[in-house]
């Protein structure tokens, strides 16, 4: 019993001592107080950004543009080897001809994106992304990889939501 006392007043050492440097030292708390702030939002927009760029792939396969294009924001671009299109109606309307004209011979759920390598940097309310893609389409039931590349990104939170900038859409590399 006396062991297990020993343990608990060992364990409570810690907890005890930064109560006392927090009380101590105001200033300290506050200051680790931000810092955890600060990594907590970045992390945060970490995991926005990733949702962001996962995104992008579903709502091609989904043929919903609409959606799509608002992923970009409102003076946003799209780079590619198809053209560049700037703002979320433009946008949309080139992802609509693309997938009428370039891949007709597609149909909603036969393709589908795989999306990786992600390379998130985050600056405050800008960051930058850079990943690979894999457009498959299915060939009966065995998907072929049809289109590969990279995506080099400019990203800005819009009204307190992660959008794209600038995505400009690149080959392998």
């Amino acid at each position: 019993m006396l062991q297990e006392l020993r343990a608990i007043a060992r364990s409570a050492v810690v907890p005890i001592g930064l109560f006392v440097l927090a009380c101590a030292f105001p200033a300290y708390a506050q200051t680790a107080s931000v810092a955890a702030d600060s990594r907590m939002q970045q992390l945060e927009d970490r995991l926005a950004i990733e949702h962001l760029l996962t995104e992008y792939g579903r709502t091609l396969d989904d043929r919903d543009f609409a959606a799509y294009s608002k992923l970009f924001a409102v003076n946003g671009e799209w780079k590619g080897a198809l053209g560049t299109y700037r703002g979320p109606a433009a946008i949309q309307a080139a992802m609509a001809k693309i997938f009428t004209d370039a891949a007709a011979d597609i149909p909603k759920g036969r393709n589908f994106h795989v999306m990786s390598n992600f390379d998130i940097r985050v600056q405050g309310d800008r960051a930058t992304a850079r990943s690979m893609f894999i457009f498959y389409k299915m060939e009966g039931s065995k998907p072929e990889a049809a289109v590969a590349g990279r995506y080099e990104d400019t990203l800005i939170r819009e009204n307190g939501v992660w959008r794209f900038l600038q995505r400009t859409a690149l080959p392998p590399g």
